[in-house]
């Protein structure tokens, strides 16, 4: 029946032209206008969140349908993690994928209006999405549907959906409790499907009948730390491991070698490096105890103090709470300010402790976003599995990384 393009990232961008020279929007114009079909092929998609949260899109479309319109979709391109260039490096090579995405998710919902959310500072994005729009407009591909861009404020939060909703309506971009859910009470207080712009950029792809198993697959992973070569592949994640990687980014410089490795971004438990022929599924990387997020995958090399890189972590989620949440607020700033001590030679063995009692204390404190448990995974699995580095701030009141990789230069 319908074609799509195979990859996600071309090596440059593409305009209209080049996107249809590859099959694109051949699954729009096979399924767009035949909404049973659309939505009975949308239901069986097994497509995740690929933002991170890793929500079955099937089951968002469903939730969408069971509240009365009007409807909206919006494709969040605040890419807010730490690390990660994968959703402004597909705005800005191949904006037509994430639109035929979005508009077949409009097609499927009964939407009237697609909303591009993408964080203000990633100018090249929306300049490269602004283009694809004008060129959509005049082909007439959208139909009646109202497609525009909105600025993400550059906050961490502001990513999250509910305060991407937020932002929509001109208000601060800062999580809303839940439920109801954007797909019952979203964008204007009607029903929304809110999704990554990699999420979206699969649709095509995966709902066309001819389709390669392989591009279905494949995922964009962004490699950052102590690599040669830092960026954005494009893999499949059945066939690539955590290693394979690593040298695609050029291997850790020098004669230095991997420590640990983030898997999923800044929230992820961290993996040694007896763990790095684990392949990129979900399923394989939670099965070593961390998740995949947006695989936003930081490599550390041995000559790191993992004291001092877990520290900077929690310092990060303590300077991007958004204040709402006191407990939020309390946890984020405790888990900084002890991972300070430990850096700093102050600390013992007992104030480690202290992290499970700040846990169980919040554990049923009200909560607006999941922002709250991101410090946890990091801190207990760096203390777990780099327990020598944590002897040497607290024992030896010294490091013992830094003083090696100093005794170096």
């Amino acid at each position: 029946m319908s074609s799509a393009v195979e990859r996600l990232l071309p090596p440059e961008r593409e305009n209209l032209r080049a996107y249809r020279d590859r099959g694109g929007y051949q699954t729009l114009a096979a399924f767009g206008h035949n909404q049973d079909l659309l939505r009975e092929r949308v239901a069986s998609v097994t497509l995740t969140g690929l933002g991170g949260a890793h929500f079955p899109f099937a089951t968002k479309v469903s939730a969408v349908l069971k509240t009365p319109g009007p409807r909206y979709v919006v494709a969040n391109g605040a890419e807010d993690e730490p690390g990660s260039q994968k959703d402004k490096l597909l705005i800005e090579r191949n904006p037509h994928v994430v639109i035929e995405g979005a508009l077949l998710a409009a097609a499927a919902v009964d939407a009237d209006e697609v909303i591009f959310y993408i964080r203000e500072s990633l100018l090249e994005a929306s300049a490269s999405m602004a283009d694809a729009l004008t060129e959509v407009a005049a082909d007439g591909l959208a139909g009646d549907r109202v497609l525009r861009i909105h600025a993400a404020p550059i906050t961490y939060v502001a990513g999250e959906a509910s305060a991407a909703l937020c932002s929509l309506a001109g208000e601060d971009a800062k999580p809303n409790a839940q439920p109801p859910y954007p797909s019952e009470s979203g964008y204007l207080g009607q029903p929304t499907l809110v999704s990554n712009v990699e999420t979206f950029a699969n649709l095509p792809r995966m709902l066309s009948d001819d389709a390669s198993s392989a591009a279905s697959r494949s995922r964009l992973a962004t490699v950052t730390g102590d690599v040669v070569s830092p960026g954005v592949f494009e893999v499949d994640p059945l066939t690539t491991t955590l290693r394979d990687l690593i040298a695609m980014a050029g291997g850790v410089p020098g004669e230095a070698t991997v420590k640990a490795v983030q898997p999923g971004g800044p929230s992820s438990a961290y993996v040694s490096a007896t763990q790095l022929d684990t392949a990129l599924t979900n399923e394989a990387i939670r099965g070593i105890g961390s998740q995949p997020g947006c695989l936003a995958i930081r490599v550390v090399a041995d000559t790191r103090c993992m004291v001092e890189e877990v520290a900077a972590v929690a310092a990060f989620f303590a300077r991007e709470q958004c204040g709402q949440c006191p407990g939020c607020r309390m946890k984020t700033t405790s888990y900084s300010t002890l991972l300070g001590k430990v850096v700093q030679g102050a600390a013992n063995w007992e104030l480690l402790g202290q992290f499970a009692t700040i846990d169980e204390f919040v554990a049923d404190m009200p909560r607006k976003c999941a922002l709250i448990d991101m410090p946890t995974a990091p801190v207990m699995s760096a203390v777990e599995h780099f327990r020598s580095d944590f002897a040497d701030h607290i024992d030896n009141e010294k490091c013992s990384a830094r003083n090696d990789s100093q005794s170096e230069k």
